[in-house]
């Protein structure tokens, strides 16, 4: 880069295109400000001639690989493996890291890394991305926890009648009944809920609307929750079709902790200890609906997932779950 001034300055535009152009969360956003802002201001000590040979080496072994293809000049060949100042930097920044942070804190700063360097080679503000250059650590796969299915009944039948609790019900009812994300959840409005059709308009991840569809239970209270008790939350007004679907008792819309709390709260009450949060009822959804026989490609239209792939970490939990059952029922096993 060509001074710590003219980056941090590309950190706001970069902030500005994660904003509008990727939608990311101001969450997200601050975190990857943050992990950019440590490598600008790292006091990276002068690599020795046999790291920068080594770095050498794992750049050359990472164009081999599937994952990124060799770099090549505009005539089409191959550019030979040079471990610039640049790369250099990144790779002691990243051995230092190795030495303070966790695995998966390590990885989340050089997916940060990658996308800020990606971005400024997109605008022409460098000329090589040297974060190609650059691997993270292996992370173990780990499958995500769900509940089983008299897990999720203790926890839907755990609120009271009130008006909270009523609510409450028909919240865990959707997140259960539809798989969606906390953040989508709270964002509803009265009108994504078509009770015809018995589905909703979600937007989800980089603005990508979807339609979810639930099931006889949900519409149910959810249909109850707004005729008698929306109102009643919400100060006395009439539920509008832009007004928050689910709403607090000050009439605004429920925040992602607050959803969390709720869920925490029902779960303790109904005697579940394991943990869990809002996404474990996403899990859950996903894992029932393919231990019921469900296509993959329709578990992953239904979670919003871009690729087959993150959808596929569900097939470890099912299989993880039948071999359970499988060494605890066979008379050989």
């Amino acid at each position: 880069m060509n001074s710590q001034t003219g980056a941090l300055a590309w950190l706001d535009q970069f902030a500005g295109y994660l904003e509008v152009e990727r939608n990311y969360s101001s969450n997200t956003i601050r975190a990857y400000l943050n992990d950019l802002r440590q490598l600008l201001t790292a006091d990276v000590s002068e690599i020795s001639e046999t790291n920068a040979a080594s770095a050498v080496v794992e750049a050359r072994e990472l164009q081999q690989s599937d994952a990124t293809p060799a770099p090549t000049s505009e005539n089409g060949g191959e550019i030979e493996s040079s471990a610039s100042p640049e790369v250099e930097k990144l790779k002691a920044y990243i051995r230092q890291m190795q030495d303070h942070y966790s695995r998966p804190t390590v990885a989340r700063k050089i997916s940060a890394i990658r996308s800020f360097y990606r971005y400024l080679r997109r605008e022409h503000l460098i000329e090589e991305d040297p974060s190609k250059m650059v691997r993270g650590p292996k992370l173990a796969r780990r499958l995500p926890a769900c509940l089983d299915r008299e897990e999720v009944s203790k926890l839907l039948q755990a609120p009271d009648q009130s008006s909270l609790g009523i609510r409450d019900r028909a919240l865990m009812e959707v997140l259960y009944a539809t798989g969606m994300r906390v953040s989508e959840l709270c964002s509803l409005r009265v009108k994504d809920w078509d009770p015809a059709q018995m589905e909703m308009r979600v937007i989800g991840k980089g603005s990508k609307e979807r339609v979810v569809l639930l099931n006889q239970s949900a519409a149910q209270w959810l249909t109850s929750y707004l005729a008698n008790h929306w109102s009643r939350l919400a100060g006395g007004r009439i539920a509008q079709p832009d007004h928050p679907l689910f709403v607090s008792r000050q009439a605004t819309k429920l925040s992602a902790r607050s959803v969390h709390r709720i869920v925490l709260k029902y779960a303790r009450k109904a005697g579940i200890n394991k943990p869990i949060t809002p996404h474990t009822l996403r899990h859950t959804f996903a894992t029932h609906l393919l231990e019921g026989g469900a296509d993959l490609r329709v578990v992953q239209d239904l979670l919003g997932h871009t690729t087959i792939s993150t959808t596929q970490i569900y097939t470890h939990v099912t299989m993880d779950r039948l071999r359970k059952v499988y060494m605890n029922t066979h008379p050989r096993a």
